[in-house]
């Protein structure tokens, strides 16, 4: 049982993680963790499933792991599971599309995952857990912490600094220079001209603000 390939979930983000790992590996051995319901999407319904408590009981050095839960304002399981596993000695691997531009030059932390026609410049940073999402744009020399999710379409301009577990929403634009505080939520479509401190939403044209 040496590198087998896990990916923890069965919902919409595990799926995309599969056909990720299905481009990118040639015959790879995929197992699920997780339950297997009924109405599970096509590329999982011919793979094995395991639970949680079968994996755990696993030597940790064995297995290749990826999160395969999305993330989503309010919510956090994503989150919570990487710790959880993390804790009990398993590592996450980080995850590129072979359809993304990753500039060599740039620092992907342990089970960040940049998807499907992502674009990560020369000097960036991508945090533990995060996601870049498909078509996001991340620039030159910008900070993305651990847990952040960049939704797709999104934008975040040179040396900008998203803090940790924060939702830059789809579509959303982040100028040059700006930084964002902690668990911070920026809505789709917005623009954001200006700094955000911690637990704040930014949304429509130019940055209008509120507190959590």
């Amino acid at each position: 049982m040496t590198n087998l390939i896990y990916v923890l979930g069965s919902g919409g983000h595990a799926s995309v993680v599969v056909d990720i790992l299905l481009q990118n590996t040639p015959e790879p051995n995929i197992t699920i963790v997780g339950p297997k319901v009924n109405d599970l999407r096509k590329n999982l319904s011919q793979l094995r499933f395991i639970s949680d408590a079968e994996l755990q009981s696993y030597n940790p050095s064995e297995v290749t792991l990826y999160n395969g839960v999305g993330s989503m304002p309010g919510t956090n399981l994503r989150q919570k599971l990487y710790r959880q596993y993390s804790d009990l000695g398993f590592k996450f691997s980080a995850l590129i599309s072979k359809q993304a531009f990753v500039s060599p030059n740039v620092n992907l932390s342990a089970g960040a995952q940049v998807l499907t026609g992502a674009i990560v410049n020369v000097g960036a940073e991508i945090g533990e857990n995060s996601i870049i999402n498909s078509g996001a744009i991340i620039e030159h020399d910008t900070q993305i912490n651990s847990h952040s999710h960049i939704a797709p379409g999104a934008l975040i301009c040179g040396d900008s600094i998203i803090g940790k577990n924060c939702h830059i929403g789809a579509g959303a634009k982040i100028i040059q220079n700006i930084s964002i505080g902690n668990n911070c939520l920026v809505a789709s479509g917005a623009i954001v001209t200006k700094n955000l401190e911690n637990n704040q939403i930014s949304y429509g044209y130019r940055s209008q603000v509120i507190n959590k």
